[in-house]
């Protein structure tokens, strides 16, 4: 209890007609199972009450609205859900673990598991994969606090909305965009990514860059992967005027493959909105699944790979709620793999000892193509592990697992909105279908996902020297 005052406060009257001392007041804080700090203030200290009550009167004078139902409530104050519990014989209970004065509860609801699943995806976004069926185990999405959410989506300015309909083939127009410099490099090296964005199926690939001058190369790796793929041609290619995209051999390029040219107007970015809002997106969801796992900046590009790889796979608006990885492959998209990003995860160990564990611990930090499976970090070798077979506690996050080591950054300002954009190399992943372990990487190589069956030539070389994450 805090701002504690002593003294004669009176006496409270019990249903039974007795009356118990008030010998101080106070403020208290509860830590919620949602994951806030809900403070009750002017709390009474009754030491001959066996039970601690909240007053709803209290609540209501404090501008809180508390509703009560099927065996639950909840305290909710404007749109946000403060706290939340359930009955309990004829009470409606707070519990309180005996460590402090904590509400508690036996993991996250189902609801914020998978909107952690899901990259902090919105509850719009929720609501209508659970609509599709896509979330079978998942009935209801309820709207719950999410404090990285908070820090990881600062509003800014809205671009302005045509309200034009997509084209109606594959590659007939394409958005590109280059994010960056970031203020951090990636293990690889990376400070910029670029991305492509389909205007036909939304789909977004995204290449990680260490210098603005790779965008050229880039998009002649991904036009031939994605041409290949669909059998079909890219049209038009809109993007800004930045100099990455004006340049000779990029402009000569296009025109040898009839490819057109869209060029903005400097400093109207609202001209290349498609390009710029998924950019936004992709940073906002990006920093908020590193800042909910406690990763260190430098983790940046893997945040982006995965925002990316679940943007593809939840609903687009443009498209009328219908997903985008879908509408490119025409099959329907699997959910049930998905993990918490950060989350600690365990899989075999194939340079152990005999009388060693069998298992190893890494961090989760993406996903690979359907052959490779899942991205693991390697914290002890600083290497990256690809793996199909791993299981994940999705209770303890990275920051859980270093909270000794780390302070969990609480930034809301990530990467440098005033330089110019580029963005992540998503690159193809391999085709090894070695299922005898973990397929461990010598270097740290950021890949992403040009075609899912694509191969692994776009990958980063290893740098010098790999820092330490627990520096950063």
């Amino acid at each position: 209890m805090k701002n504690l005052r002593t003294g004669n406060f009176g006496k409270v009257r019990l249903a039974n007609n007795h009356s118990l001392d008030i010998t101080g007041i106070g403020d208290i804080d509860l830590k919620t199972p949602l994951g806030t700090i809900w403070t009750l203030k002017n709390v009474r200290v009754i030491p001959g009450l066996k039970r601690m009550l909240i007053s709803i009167g209290q609540l209501d004078d404090q501008g809180y609205d508390v509703h009560f139902g099927r065996g639950q409530w909840k305290v909710v104050k404007g749109s946000m859900v403060i706290a939340r519990g359930k009955k309990r014989g004829t009470l409606y209970m707070v519990e309180v673990p005996t460590d402090g004065v904590n509400a508690v509860s036996d993991g996250p609801s189902l609801s914020k598991l998978w909107h952690q699943r899901l990259g902090h995806m919105s509850e719009k976004g929720m609501k209508m994969l659970v609509t599709k069926g896509k979330l079978p185990e998942l009935k209801q999405v309820e709207s719950e606090f999410c404090e990285p959410c908070i820090l990881g989506k600062k509003k800014k300015v809205t671009f302005v909305k045509t309200g034009r309909a997509p084209k109606a083939q594959k590659l007939e127009l394409i958005h590109s965009d280059v994010y960056g410099p970031t203020s951090v490099a990636s293990p690889g090296g990376s400070r910029y990514y670029v991305t492509f964005i389909d205007d036909s199926t939304r789909k977004v690939w995204v290449y990680f860059l260490k210098h603005k001058s790779e965008v050229f190369g880039k998009f002649k790796k991904w036009k031939s992967a994605v041409e290949l793929e669909t059998d079909l041609k890219v049209k038009c290619l809109k993007s800004d005027n930045g100099g990455e995209y004006i340049s000779k051999e990029f402009t000569d390029y296009c025109a040898e493959r009839g490819i057109r040219m869209i060029n903005t107007v400097s400093g109207t970015p609202q001209q290349n909105g498609v390009a710029e809002r998924m950019n936004r997106t992709l940073c906002e969801r990006a920093r908020s699944m590193r800042l909910n796992a406690g990763l260190p900046k430098m983790f940046w590009a893997d945040a982006v790979n995965t925002a990316a790889y679940l943007i593809n796979r939840g609903p687009s608006v443009p498209l009328g709620f219908k997903i985008p990885q879908e509408e490119w492959k025409g099959k329907a998209v699997e959910y049930d793999h998905l993990r918490i990003f950060g989350c600690s995860a365990y899989d075999i160990d194939l340079e152990g000892d005999k009388l060693d564990a069998k298992a190893k611990k890494y961090t989760l930090v993406g996903y690979g193509s359907d052959k490779m499976g899942y991205r693991l970090w390697d914290h002890e070798s600083r290497k990256l592990v690809r793996s199909k077979h791993a299981e994940f506690n999705e209770a303890e996050l990275y920051k859980d697992r270093n909270s000794e080591k780390l302070e969990v950054q609480k930034e809301v300002v990530e990467f440098d909105t005033d330089g110019q954009k580029n963005e992540p190399v998503i690159e193809p992943e391999s085709n090894s279908e070695d299922d005898t372990g973990p397929e461990v990487e010598d270097g740290y190589n950021e890949t992403g996902e040009v075609s899912d069956s694509g191969s692994s030539e776009n990958e980063e070389e290893q740098p010098p020297q790999q820092p330490d994450p627990s520096e950063n």
